[in-house]
């Protein structure tokens, strides 16, 4: 059958299939899965990690801009129930294809099973580079449909507001797959909002303060464009951390009273974490400087936060 007659699932069950049988059979498993939506992408590999979960099988992702020489990389990691799933191909290359190509046989000594995400582009490459390489592959599966904003905004939302990870890697790969995602995206709306703020979040948890705020800023000002008022409180709320973090003490104060203050006219019961995120603000810098900042912000607090972004 062909890949655009199959649907989704008939095409991730499809390459779980092979996944498996390899690992059954104890035999090396190639597979490159072509995408064209990032979000997509998404969805298949989810999809495709629960299904080989089940059948007790591991997936260790890749990042190829990091270990361009992937074959190491795979022998060194490879435990028999491994399935290593192969992403930025592009900003691998032309090193990762000059490694595939020349090592190739590695890859079926030690019976690696992978699947490389690639868009078309990247397997065009791939074909004429590293063509000894390609010629191993067992399958390529196609996922060249666009979802609809109807049948992704669930998941993409879903998506867009997690924020939890167990590692740094796993922070960063979220952070470049919601970068992907927003560039995807045609408008500035809610889910732009929703992937900033997300954004902004996880740049802050690795560090990287000025672009938190920045991610920040950009949601805000779509929440207040697109006139969402419990959105505009948390984007409010989530700058006071950034500006905290940052310790512009004035600006982080003026915006948790503005979060403060949309929060208590919305009755939006987030206005708890406000209300800690003032009381630890007052910890940080001492009761004495935290009257100074009430005395100087609270009268002009639109003022002070507008003057100073």
């Amino acid at each position: 059958m062909d890949d655009a007659q199959e649907t989704f699932e008939e095409r991730v069950s499809r390459l779980a299939n092979y996944l498996n049988r390899a690992y059954k059979y104890n035999k090396p498993s190639i597979l490159f899965a072509m995408y064209l939506s990032e979000f997509l992408r998404r969805d298949i590999e989810k999809s495709l990690t629960r299904v080989l979960d089940e059948q007790g099988l591991e997936v260790v992702r890749v990042d190829a801009k990091n270990n361009k020489d992937l074959p190491a990389f795979f022998s060194a990691r490879n435990s028999g129930n491994n399935v290593f799933f192969v992403h930025n191909m592009e900003k691998g290359f032309p090193e990762t294809l000059q490694y595939l190509n020349f090592k190739r046989e590695e890859l079926v000594e030690h019976h690696v099973k992978a699947v490389f995400w690639v868009r078309e582009e990247e397997l065009a490459r791939i074909c004429l580079e590293a063509p000894d390489f390609f010629a191993f592959r067992n399958r390529v599966v196609e996922f060249m449909e666009v979802p609809t904003a109807e049948e992704r905004r669930p998941a993409l939302v879903d998506f867009a507001l997690e924020t939890e990870y167990r590692s740094l890697d796993e922070i960063k790969r979220s952070i470049e797959l919601k970068e992907k995602l927003l560039s995807e995206l045609s408008v500035k709306d809610e889910m732009s909002s929703y992937l900033l703020d997300s954004l902004g979040i996880l740049y802050g948890q690795i560090g990287s303060l000025k672009k938190a705020l920045v991610c920040f800023e950009k949601s805000l000002a779509i929440t207040q464009e697109i006139g969402d008022r419990r959105g505009e409180g948390t984007r409010l709320n989530n700058l006071g951390v950034a500006f905290t973090n940052l310790e512009k003490y004035e600006l982080a104060f003026s915006c948790y009273l503005l979060a403060r203050k949309i929060r208590l006219e919305i009755g939006d019961p987030e206005i708890a974490t406000t209300e800690n995120n003032i009381n630890e603000l007052k910890n940080k810098i001492g009761k004495k400087e935290f009257q100074k900042l009430l005395d100087t912000v609270e009268p002009k607090v639109e003022k002070i936060y507008h003057s100073m972004r």
